[in-house]
């Protein structure tokens, strides 16, 4: 009977054996087509996705913030160097050609006009410097009360959320006297070495020509360059123009929705000086047709 019991032991357990494997026999095709389809999923999946669906149940990991307050008084204060040079340089170069200012007569048209445009340059480079360093100032002083959110993704955003206004326009002014400046030295240039007067002797004449074609492209490249480069880092504008109507655009809203007073004299001084340079400008215009005509 023992023997009887172990055989039969032994048979239902042969059996149970064979049933299992069976049954994983089945299973493996399953097991082998759900692993390929893992395999080509992944494949078809960029390591940067797959990171991003393992993150609060498939969902995309959404950027930490961090607390800028110290790139805000970086930029503020850092950009107050450059400013103060261009200021500085402007500043002496408006009254270095007094005399030649005043002795117009003896100027051709051509040097007039060039003259013109570099004491407009140099005005405006002085004015637009001068504005970044002020509104800097003031901006680094709001910075340092702390009453804002210093939390964001980026610390353009943050500047662009927190102080619109002071970052927008120290940039501006900043960019603007900066071009204002390389006008400035190439009439500077062409002035300094007469390079646009007519002499009698044929090749030195040529020869000054060539200089001052030399001077206008050098500067011109440059000038396009950096002009460019700034378009495409604007980042909220799709150049320096849609930054320029912004700034406009606020100047107005804070000046007449807003109804402060300084800032509608100051739109209207503005205005006045712009009606000034376009009549200095056609006066200029008309002065010398009629020196041809004489």
């Amino acid at each position: 009977e023992t023997i009887t019991m172990k055989a039969s032991t032994s048979i239902v357990f042969l059996l149970s054996c064979t049933a299992t494997k069976a049954a994983s026999g089945f299973q493996l095709p399953k097991a082998t087509t759900a692993a390929n389809s893992a395999s080509k999923l992944s494949m078809s999946i960029s390591p940067s996705s797959i990171g991003g669906l393992l993150v609060r149940g498939g969902a995309a990991a959404e950027p930490a913030l961090q607390n800028f307050y110290g790139d805000a008084l970086g930029y503020f204060g850092g950009i107050r160097i450059p400013a103060s040079f261009l200021a500085g340089s402007s500043l002496a170069a408006m009254f270095i050609f007094k005399t030649k200012a005043n002795n117009g007569e003896e100027l051709s048209t051509l040097e007039r006009r060039v003259l013109g445009f570099y004491h407009f340059n140099s005005l405006l480079a002085f004015l637009l410097s001068l504005n970044t360093i002020a509104s800097a100032t003031i901006a680094h002083t709001a910075v340092l009360h702390g009453r804002f959110n210093k939390m964001a993704e980026t610390a353009y955003m943050m500047m662009r959320r927190e102080f619109e206004y002071e970052f927008l326009s120290v940039r501006w002014s900043f960019l603007c006297s900066l071009f204002c400046f390389l006008g400035m030295i190439a009439s500077r240039l062409l002035i300094e070495f007469d390079l646009l007067k007519k002499d009698t002797n044929g090749e030195d004449s040529k020869n000054k020509k060539e200089i001052a074609l030399l001077v206008v492209c050098s500067l011109g490249a440059l000038a396009t360059h950096l002009l460019s480069y700034v378009n495409q880092n604007l980042w909220c504008w799709q150049s320096l123009i849609g930054m320029t109507i912004y700034l406009g655009k606020m100047i107005v809203t804070r000046a007449f929705v807003e109804a402060r007073p300084l800032q509608i004299v100051s739109v209207g001084l503005t205005a006045a000086s712009a009606f000034y340079v376009a009549k200095i400008g056609l006066r200029e215009m008309k002065g010398k047709t009629g020196d041809v005509a004489s």
